[in-house]
């Protein structure tokens, strides 16, 4: 209980005070326990190895109420963890009145669909954050220019952007690995790209692909449903929350996306295809 006030509303007058200061335990140490944690700055998408901002503040209240008398520690940490990513650094701060801000909360591993929560000695939790990702590149794209992401990798395979221009500004965001296997895969990691309502032209590359076995089928996954290389609707996979398949080649006038080129200078050499993708947020392997 919260004796150094709460007892003062319901007890009027010095003697009511003297009375819960020799009642009170001697344990308790005018200390007390907050009721709820309310996150009310989210975390976001942030690239790895970077600080998280805007900065994750989380509000520590006592019956509803903004506990100004709190300045103990809060402490972050993960409530949904998909790739199992080690605990953020700067994950445990003091509040000031009742208010924790992580102006220094850093992530070290990539991954998708993170949710985070708060608690503070005692064993008071807050519900779960909102979900968000670990990406190994943010790229800001300026209002009617194009932009690209610079090459990343994962497990053999590696993936680069270029993004159309378009009206008003987006973010760019690419990773390399942090998501399970596509239902289709057959070899190499998980490359992802996303970008928000313009189309984009990616180059895909296996690395070091089986001699004499190509063509290579692109394993493709996304939130969005496609036409998959069997001209049917790709199926969907409850592992990932997503549509997953291999997809056709390109040609005129058919679906998006689709395989604009792939080519293999020798036979044991890389692999590298050429993907047109509408907006949105694919994954893609071989």
């Amino acid at each position: 209980m919260k004796w150094s006030k709460r007892l003062a509303l319901v007890l009027a007058g010095p003697l009511a005070v003297l009375v819960a200061v020799l009642m009170m335990p001697a344990t308790a140490a005018w200390a007390w326990t907050p009721t709820c944690l309310v996150f009310t700055v989210q975390p976001t998408t942030t690239q790895v190895n970077t600080v998280m901002s805007p900065s994750v503040v989380v509000d520590v209240q006592w019956d509803g109420q903004l506990d100004t008398e709190y300045n103990g520690p809060v402490t972050l940490t993960y409530a949904d963890n998909p790739v199992g990513a080690p605990v953020p650094a700067g994950n445990s701060v003091n509040a000031v009145k009742g208010v924790a801000t992580f102006s220094g909360l850093r992530f070290g591993a990539v991954g998708f669909g993170f949710k985070l929560e708060a608690s503070v000695p005692g064993g008071v939790s807050s519900s779960p954050s909102a979900p968000f990702d670990i990406v190994t590149q943010v790229v800001q794209c300026r209002s009617a220019k194009a932009c690209h992401s610079e090459t990343v990798t994962a497990a053999g395979t590696s993936g680069s952007v270029r993004v159309a221009a378009g009206n008003g500004a987006v973010v760019l965001t690419a990773t390399g690995g942090g998501f399970a296997a596509l239902s289709c895969t057959s070899r190499g990691g998980v490359v992802s790209f996303s970008v928000a309502n313009r189309s984009k032209v990616i180059t895909l590359t296996l690395h070091h692909p089986p001699s004499g076995s190509g063509p290579f089928p692109v394993c493709y996954g996304s939130p969005k449903p496609f036409i998959d290389s069997g001209n049917q609707p790709a199926a969907f996979n409850p592992a990932n929350d997503e549509y997953e398949g291999t997809l056709p080649y390109c040609w005129s006038g058919g679906p998006s996306p689709c395989i604009r080129k792939q080519t293999q200078k020798s036979c044991d050499g890389p692999v590298v295809t050429t993907i047109d993708a509408p907006p949105g947020d694919p994954r893609m392997t071989y």
